[in-house]
């Protein structure tokens, strides 16, 4: 007998409703076991409340708590680049992974990429975030209202104990000299291949070869390196290429260890000048110096 694309026989179809019956009479058993188990535990009280997590409102002590843009060149701040963004990072720079509420300012929409981009320029070993507490429901009629957050993610620490041999044995030399060290003992751990991007986790790791990585991940590493050994290091990036400043000795020095280990010299390594490469955002970039130094572009 055909029932649609199935052929079953006569024995098949009567087995099958003997099964089903058997499975109707457990499920029924089932259903009444757990009606049972149910009416054994206590019930709460009819309309407990919902435990919800507390609300969170920002407030007056969430602004700034010290104008530190005092501090700071005057020059630096144009535009979105103001001296109210200045405070808010800078107070979590130096909070960092406290349990200290962040600091608000006011970030427009039209402003809110330029913004995440400055931040994502300040990653070493700290993660530098958006931050958006819990417990904040409506945070839609806050949309202007920014903060930064500081962690050190979960998977650097494998990273941050690869390194430690080198930072332990770098501490008794100059900044300097250590920048030139952390230089070239990235030369050993990558080789520099157009469009390859090799992550933090996969570069401070145990590896067979060096791995092929591109200019911006020759960058970020120096930039784990350098906060690691509390050497203030950001990102700069023209349309084509990524490299680094460092503050040495009183300077901003740019060091391009990407194109050190290309061309098999320390051709750009803690030079003043560096004209390979036109600075795509030079307004955030001194933003960035006064944050990370106060006073250094003065």
């Amino acid at each position: 007998m055909w029932y649609g694309s199935v052929c079953e026989s006569p024995t098949t179809l009567q087995n099958g409703g003997i099964e089903h019956e058997k499975q109707k009479t457990l499920s029924l058993l089932l259903a009444g076991t757990m009606t049972a188990a149910l009416l054994a535990v206590p019930t709460q009280a009819a309309g407990a409340p919902t435990l919800q997590p507390e609300p969170y409102t920002i407030s007056a002590d969430h602004w700034s708590r010290e104008d530190f843009s005092q501090e700071a060149s005057p020059e630096v701040f144009t535009g979105v680049y103001s001296r109210e963004l200045y405070n808010a990072i800078r107070q979590t720079m130096l909070d960092g992974t406290s349990a200290a509420a962040p600091t608000y300012t006011m970030v427009s929409k039209e402003d809110y990429s330029a913004v995440k981009k400055l931040i994502g320029r300040m990653e070493g070993v700290l993660r530098y975030e958006h931050h958006v507490p819990q417990g904040f429901t409506d945070y839609w009629q806050y949309l202007n209202y920014f903060a930064v957050s500081a962690e050190v993610p979960e998977n650097y620490q494998v990273p941050l104990d690869f390194v430690q041999p080198v930072i332990e044995a770098t501490e008794e030399m100059t900044d300097r000299e250590r920048v030139k060290a952390f230089n070239d003992y990235l030369r050993t751990l990558l080789a520099y291949q157009k469009g390859k991007t090799v992550g933090i986790t996969q570069t401070f790791a145990p590896h067979a070869g060096e791995p092929k990585a591109a200019c911006g991940s020759y960058a970020r590493a120096m930039k784990f390196l350098c906060r690691a050994a509390d050497i203030p290091c950001f990102t700069v990036s023209s349309k084509t290429h990524t490299w680094n400043l460092v503050y040495v000795e009183g300077r901003w020095l740019h060091v391009d260890v990407s194109a050190n280990d290309l061309s098999g010299r320390n051709g750009i390594l803690l030079i003043e000048t560096y004209q390979t490469g036109k600075d795509q955002a030079p307004e955030a970039t001194a933003f960035l110096k006064e944050l990370f130094v106060p006073s250094s572009t003065k």
